[in-house]
């Protein structure tokens, strides 16, 4: 297959936040614009463009997922996401800042995949090229439905280019309808997709990402036995390995490196200053930024010891030096207080605890619970600008190995069967921050292992929402109030944390999580209100 231009490829056109300064393409008939292959590559383009698998002010961004689970706070009391973690969402606040791209009814990137299927084969390219694009269209609309039906369940399935007015008698598919059209579409496309891409090809899908998130949706749908045999072919493309530098996995400064995009399975690609990401939203204010995700005590407490246990189960640990002799993606993941971080000692002890002094106050933008994201956040002299706020080339990993071992060792001890090869991918992931490999060997004993495995190394990644649901646990995990550190003073020579009182600080509003309801978000009752096939269809006890 010929290369694509550099122009149109993902690092410029792909760009989640990038508007194409083109016309929509409804604005053109097909009969003159599917006349060449640029013409071609230009269309597939907007189609991965309008997919918007990241970005911020227009698609929400997958970080933000976990403000809404255990993992994390969100700190601004005018968006959606505060208000579906606490669960007093309702379905007329769709239109709320940073709707976390879960629009009902925002099926641009879906349309635009019709749009092209259904107009490619006028192009005269070559027919290997051509079916490859056409696959590349089919899993960036399977990638559509899939964040969509795990989200809101059920929802109306679209192939084709609609005609106006045929979007208002769309009835809803179910979520096994939905299910089943993604996983077959996924299998298909496979066969039609190079397992590598050249490196003026970054960013296009391959035959791993389609495998790779057909392990994912059929994880979901505790398909385990499917789930396990596609994690598996992945595994034995022997194209993908472990990055060996976990937090240098996240800094843009190390996206050329071969071995960290060996871990890359799927990116969103940037070009910086032009198209770029958006990346100042999670930084400290002190950088600039907005603290957009605050980590929560409990995220913290998972990571264990360094001798790979548990706080609760290690004698070492102490309450009173809480961050040190940790899993290392505690320090890699989360900056906490007395952290040496981007040439200075953190003092996040300094927390703002009222709405009031969240908006009058000069320290507003400090995290809430005394913690702040450090993944993704590379130290300054790791930018390709000095401030996070200027434009950034900072790539967002959509999936990546790691995700992809964890899910076949998962699909592994579900099925309670190879329970020596769930072990060893666990280890495998584990062995790349030297951490000790783990003991256990029965279902039980490994599946509380790699739940917890799941939960340090993909934190912020947007997967816990997911997993919170797929393991039905939101009302043991989300109910309840919101814990962040303990009070207390920093030697800002030092570093060294001294605490004030044996109680965490309460964050917030307390949480509630409501069983019948919350593993599902609501249709936007203006979607419902545009589509008589969708009345009387609201999610249950919305």
């Amino acid at each position: 297959m010929k290369k694509m231009s550099l122009i149109i490829l993902a690092v410029v056109m792909l760009s989640a936040c990038l508007k194409l300064d083109f016309e929509p393409i409804d604005a053109y008939s097909p009969a003159t614009f599917f006349t060449s292959r640029e013409a071609a590559i230009s269309n597939l383009a907007s189609v991965y463009q309008s997919t918007q698998m990241s970005g911020f002010f227009d698609d929400g961004n997958a970080m933000l997922m976990d403000d809404i689970t255990d993992n994390a706070y969100c700190p601004f009391p005018n968006q959606l996401i505060h208000f579906i973690a606490k669960g007093s969402a309702t379905p007329f606040m769709a239109n709320l800042y940073v709707d976390l791209y879960r629009s009902y009814f925002k099926y641009a990137g879906i349309r635009n995949a019709n749009y092209f299927l259904e107009n490619i084969d006028k192009v005269p390219i070559d027919v290997s090229e051509k079916s490859q694009m056409k696959a590349e269209a089919r899993f960036l609309r399977a990638f559509n439905y899939a964040r969509k039906m795990m989200c809101f369940g059920g929802v109306p399935l679209v192939t084709k280019v609609l005609q106006y007015g045929e979007e208002t008698k769309i009835p809803r598919s179910t979520e096994a309808e939905i299910t089943t059209f993604i996983v077959n579409e996924l299998a298909e496309i496979s066969q039609d997709l190079p397992v590598v891409r050249p490196a003026d090809e970054r960013g296009r899908i391959t035959k791993g990402a389609a495998l790779a998130l057909k392990a994912r949706v059929e994880l979901f749908a505790k398909d385990y036995k499917n789930a396990a045999i596609d994690a598996k072919a992945v595994i034995d493309l022997n194209s993908y390995d472990l990055y060996s530098d976990f937090e240098g996995m996240f800094w843009e400064v190390n996206q050329d490196n071969p071995e960290r995009n060996k871990e890359v399975i799927l990116e969103v690609c940037y070009k910086s200053p032009t198209y770029s990401s958006a990346i100042d939203p999670f930084y400290t204010v002190e950088e600039g930024g907005w603290n957009s995700i605050n980590p929560t005590q409990s995220l913290v407490d998972a990571f264990e010891t360094i001798n790979g246990k548990a706080i609760t189960d290690d004698p070492t640990y102490n309450s009173e030096n809480p961050y040190q002799n940790r899993d290392p993606r505690l320090a890699a993941s989360v900056i906490f207080p007395g952290q040496q971080w981007n040439g200075r000692i953190i003092n996040s002890l300094e927390v703002v605890g009222t709405v009031d002094e969240y908006y009058n106050s000069s320290k507003g933008n400090r995290s809430k619970t005394g913690y702040c994201l450090r993944k993704y956040c590379a130290p300054l002299d790791k930018l390709t600008n000095k401030s996070p706020a200027e434009a950034q080339g900072l790539n967002f990993t959509v999936i990546r190995y790691s995700e992809v071992l964890l899910t076949y060792a998962e699909a592994l001890i579900e099925q309670n069967k190879e329970l020596d090869l769930a072990k060893a991918a666990i280890n495998k992931v584990r062995a790349r921050v030297n951490m000790p490999p783990l003991t256990e060997t029965d279902q039980a004993g490994l599946r509380q292992r790699v739940r917890n495995e799941r939960r340090v190394e993909l934190a912020f990644e947007g997967l816990r929402w997911y997993d919170i649901k797929r393991w039905d646990i939101g009302e043991t995990v989300m109910n309840g109030k919101v814990y962040g550190v303990r009070p207390g003073t920093v030697n800002m020579a030092t570093g060294e944390v001294t605490f004030s009182s044996p109680d965490h600080i309460v964050v917030g509003d307390i949480r509630v999580f409501n069983v019948n309801r919350d593993y599902y978000f609501p249709i936007p009752q203006e979607d419902i209100d545009a589509n008589a096939a969708l009345q009387g269809h609201q999610n249950p006890n919305w």
